[in-house]
């Protein structure tokens, strides 16, 4: 009997998305929307691929999770419907995914709705039936999926709420952070701005120090880190600003030391 483990995906295929990897719609109760999803095929091998969706949350501490539809609380996959769930992309060819995205008329829906449309290429094997009784064959497979996140925000709807959840200091070889864990505790997605301004003992500003961004989904969290090696040992009050690009802007005040 032979167990195949793993198969192997051929070099020559190369798959990209044209255009941005999200796609956004801001729909009320019962709204729809059509649109396509245009999979190029730069390689030089046709390349089989499955269409799926699945449901997305991620933290952090740095965990991603893939989950089956329906999982998660705020998807938006059994809103949306696709053409093809499977097909083959020649060489040097393009694929066209089109998609219906139909919001239930329901009046209690509010805030923001997602899912990913993924794009996985299918695997061509290279094994061959072994011989021998209980033979195993054993290839390591590399397939890169492609991930369209796919947004639905019902109207302005929803409260933005955004937890300063943890901080720390550390020193390392390269120099001083500050790293900030936010989490979405509201129902909107938001993509907030962070920086910081600190003051010295004596209220004097020792510049704004400036972050990175990141989309964070509601029940979802990530890590800002802030560089602080700049700045001279001490004692300072820090202010922090996560600024989502609207009319929600959220602080935090810290008193660090410097060492």
């Amino acid at each position: 009997m032979t167990a195949v483990i793993c198969g192997s995906l051929s070099a020559g295929v190369n798959l990209n998305v044209d255009g941005t990897l999200t796609r956004s719609f801001t729909l009320d109760p019962g709204g729809k929307t059509r649109g396509e999803i245009v999979v190029q095929n730069a390689g030089d091998e046709e390349s089989e691929v499955k269409i799926f969706l699945q449901d997305y949350l991620h933290y952090a501490d740095g965990r991603a999770l893939f989950q089956k539809t329906g999982t998660v609380g705020r998807s938006n996959a059994s809103w949306i419907t696709l053409t093809p769930n499977q097909a083959v992309i020649p060489a040097k060819g393009s694929l066209t995914i089109n998609f219906t995205l139909s919001v239930p008329s329901d009046p209690k829906l509010k805030g923001t709705y997602w899912s990913l449309l993924m794009i996985e290429p299918v695997p061509k094997s290279l094994l061959t039936p072994g011989k021998q009784e209980n033979d195993v064959d054993i290839q390591v497979v590399t397939v890169v999926r492609l991930a369209v996140q796919m947004i639905t925000a019902i109207g302005k709807s929803g409260e933005a709420k955004l937890s300063f959840q943890s901080r720390s200091l550390t020193r390392e070889k390269n120099g001083r952070f500050l790293t900030l864990d936010l989490e979405n505790t509201g129902e909107r997605l938001l993509a907030p701005h962070v920086w910081t301004e600190l003051f010295d003992k004596k209220g004097q500003s020792s510049g704004k120090i400036d972050g990175s961004s990141h989309r964070i989904y509601p029940g979802c969290s990530a890590r800002f880190v802030l560089d602080l090696s700049k700045l001279a040992p001490g004692g300072y009050k820090a202010v922090v600003v996560a600024d989502n690009g609207d009319d929600n802007v959220f602080g935090a005040n810290y008193v660090l030391e410097l060492k």
